[in-house]
């Protein structure tokens, strides 16, 4: 039971030092793109004029979040070296179609092949080396082959899938989804699990975006 408790605790660890990380893209790319689309006059991405270009900034933002978000979490699990595996394999996770939950498999995958090529012993005077150059080498090869040939596809279609299930929901089915968003308010305002809630929040308004 201890290890479990443990196991969860670093897990935790992990996710909320890349999502407290991430949130600033979220935040910033958020607010001006809906501030875009308001002044558009229509519920539409604005695409021409001055409007279009601010549109633009925005959608910068929310399109960094998942790498950003994956980036993190290597780097929290396997610091330095694991950044460059996490950011790009994360990308990855966003061009195959995996969304944030390919972003955040993408994460932990870079972290454990970054960790796992750190217990690699070399000569002390390419220790160094090791960190700019091997472990990031290795890593990206091997989390984004991983993800590119192996796990990207079958996360793609459950990512396809929950689209389809969240967009379809209208009227009296949206009260599920939002008991489950306003319960996680009331259990942890304030705390840690409150700040997963960009993702759902963004996953179901501009999802299609993404």
């Amino acid at each position: 039971m201890n290890k479990k408790r443990s196991f969860w605790s670093i897990a935790q660890k992990h996710l909320m030092t890349a999502t407290g990380y991430m949130i600033p893209f979220v935040v910033a790319g958020g607010v001006i793109f809906a501030i875009s689309v308001m002044l558009n006059g229509k519920a539409a991405q604005p695409t021409t004029g001055w409007l279009g270009q601010l549109n633009m900034i925005g959608a910068a933002g929310l399109t960094l979040f998942i790498p950003a978000l994956g980036g993190y979490i290597a780097f929290s699990m396997a610091d330095r070296p694991g950044l460059a595996p996490g950011f790009i394999t994360a990308y990855l996770a966003t061009e195959i179609k995996a969304g944030f939950i390919g972003g955040i498999i993408g994460g932990i995958l870079a972290g454990l092949v970054v960790l796992g090529l750190k217990k690699i012993k070399i000569a002390p005077q390419y220790k160094t080396l090791g960190s700019i150059f091997l472990y990031p080498l290795g890593g990206t090869l091997i989390a984004g082959g991983i993800m590119v040939f192996l796990i990207g596809d079958p996360i793609a279609s459950f990512m396809t899938w929950l689209t389809t299930f969240l967009n379809g929901m209208s009227g009296v089915a949206k009260v599920p989804l939002g008991g489950i968003l306003g319960s996680m308010i009331g259990f942890d305002m304030g705390g840690q699990l409150i700040k997963l809630l960009p993702l759902l929040h963004k996953h179901k308004l501009i999802l299609c975006h993404i």
